[in-house]
């Protein structure tokens, strides 16, 4: 039905649904809003349909039920009045010199609430304020100021009803990595511009694992509501939280959350997957590099074992992966008010008992693979772990470093006055080492492009695919269960391609350390190792 006619039919059935509502209740002004309510139900039921045969019996059911709703609301009312009256003498009695640990209590409590409830509660019993003056500000009924007043005495009863929460009771937490897969924002924005406080990060994770409202995140915070609602606000506006109902929050990117236990097993399933690799897959790539001319590859000294440190890293992250995670994450790309389009995640630090992790964390915590580029064309590539003293700086990985080792190599700079800073970099970071017999370039080049390389090395084995999706499945059973379940999706999505992952190259070095396929490095291979230069000429 359009809406001219039904707008006629409600105007023909005006009077019957305003003498309905007369003689359902006495009050004036609420007869006049069952009214209001009847036509507006009756209005949006009128455009579903095409037509009706009995007009009087549509809109005298539609009236009832209308009607059965408001004495169901205002049977809610009375109920929530009764604790307004039950607690009013005593709100409108409390001074600090009466119960001075009750009333500030109290005043805490408020803090935590909602701004409407706070603003009402601070009109009534600190202004002194009545319910028509407090309508009147408002500019609402004195019906809904007193409904208002009643939820937010209802709040406060429940809180108060509970254990007092300190600033010492809230739970500490603390994002101890945070990144990103896709664009920035159009002022360079991202995940680390919205989460850099830690308020921001408590925030998140409260709202986690399910929907609260901002005064249960503040409560939970032990902070006060005015603090976090404008924050709260700007993670909804860029997409970080999403607002569930009409007062609830949920958080929608992915916190990794660990336990002493899924750590151990983590740590078990890297280490039996590193030795499928080891057992598998190295020995392929130790025979193809021996018996491969190495002419257009630059080894430091012609060591082959520092070659092969390199080589093994590389090969494990390029030639083992099946399908890129970021493939998978596109979907759950998301686009932002700030103009960025992407997907984000964290890890999070709680408090554990680390004595019962069965390895030394700190050994593992690498950072992902680097590139510079030169134009379009990759220059070099290099994996930070704890077996280099390059300290993963991601700061002084600058690709200028690479384009004046390359001049050097051609000869259009010299250790001179004019190019001292330049020098200086490569000698600091050992890309250049000057012994009392020689100077050299210390690290890896090869004098192919990366693609060249990638074709001389042996590809994955059958039997080590299906071992790398059993791998991804056993890391997604682990993850998840510390997971909400609105995040199991996304998880699934992320634990793809874990074979070739640092985690598990990191642990396929240690293996091939300890089992004597790779040697100890010396300390100035330790500035370098894992680290390739590609360029179109070789040192000398």
């Amino acid at each position: 039905m359009n809406s001219k006619d039904a707008e006629i039919i409600i105007t023909s059935q005006m009077s019957r649904i305003k003498k309905f509502a007369l003689s359902k209740e006495k009050n004036i002004h609420n007869a006049e809003e069952i009214a209001s309510r009847i036509i507006e139900v009756l209005y949006i039921s009128l455009l579903k349909v095409d037509s009706i045969n009995n007009i009087d019996n549509y809109v005298n059911k539609i009236s009832r039920n209308v009607y059965a709703q408001f004495v169901n609301e205002e049977r809610k009312i009375k109920q929530l009045y009764h604790d307004y009256q039950t607690h009013l003498s005593l709100l409108n009695d409390l001074e600090p010199r009466n119960n001075e640990e009750i009333y500030f209590r109290l005043i805490k409590e408020i803090s935590f609430l909602e701004k409407t409830y706070r603003d009402i509660l601070q009109m009534r019993f600190f202004d002194k304020m009545t319910l028509e003056e407090i309508a009147e500000k408002l500019q609402v009924s004195v019906r809904h100021v007193r409904w208002q007043l009643s939820v937010a005495l209802k709040k406060l009863k429940e809180v108060m009803l509970k254990p007092f929460r300190d600033n010492k009771d809230a739970e500490k937490v603390k994002f101890t990595g945070a990144g990103q897969e896709g664009t920035c924002g159009n002022k360079g924005q991202h995940i680390g511009t919205y989460f850099k406080n830690t308020l921001a990060q408590h925030i998140a994770y409260s709202a986690y694992y399910q929907p609260k409202t901002v005064s249960e995140i503040a409560r939970e915070l032990c902070t006060e509501a005015f603090k976090i609602e404008k924050l709260i606000k700007k993670l909804e506006k860029n997409s970080y939280i999403e607002k569930v109902t009409s007062d609830k929050y949920l958080t929608k990117f992915l916190i990794f959350v660990s336990s002493i236990e899924s750590l151990n097993q983590k740590n078990q399933v890297y280490n039996e997957y590193a030795k499928y690799i080891c057992d598998l897959y190295i020995p392929k790539l130790f025979n193809v590099m021996k018996k491969h001319n190495l002419n257009n590859i630059y080894i430091p000294n012609n060591d082959f074992n520092f070659l092969m440190w390199s080589i093994v890293s590389y090969a494990c992250k390029f030639k083992l992966s099946l399908e890129s995670r970021s493939t998978f994450l596109k979907e759950y790309h998301v686009k932002r008010a700030d103009g960025s389009e992407n997907f984000v995640f964290a890890w999070l630090e709680k408090e554990l008992d680390w004595q019962n992790l069965e390895y030394v964390k700190k050994l593992y915590d690498v950072l992902e693979d680097a590139n510079n580029y030169s134009t379009e064309q990759k220059i070099s590539w290099q994996f930070n772990t704890y077996y280099d003293t390059r300290q993963a700086e991601w700061e002084d990985y600058e690709g200028i470093d690479f384009d004046n080792l390359h001049d050097h190599i051609l000869g259009i700079i010299t250790n001179n006055t004019e190019h001292l800073e330049k020098y200086s970099r490569l000698y600091k970071k050992h890309y250049l080492v000057k012994t009392k017999q020689k100077e050299y370039v210390n690290t890896i080049v090869v004098s192919k492009t990366e693609n060249d390389l990638l074709n001389i090395l042996p590809n994955i084995p059958t039997k080590l695919k299906i071992i790398s999706k059993n791998l991804d499945k056993e890391m997604y059973e682990i993850d998840k269960k510390l997971l909400p379940k609105h995040m199991h999706e996304i998880c699934k999505a992320w634990n793809t391609d874990i074979l070739a992952s640092s985690e598990i190259r990191i642990r396929v070095l240690e293996q091939l350390l300890n089992s004597g396929f790779l040697k100890p490095l010396s300390e100035v291979q330790k500035a370098t190792v894992n680290m390739i230069m590609f360029s179109d000429v070789l040192p000398s």
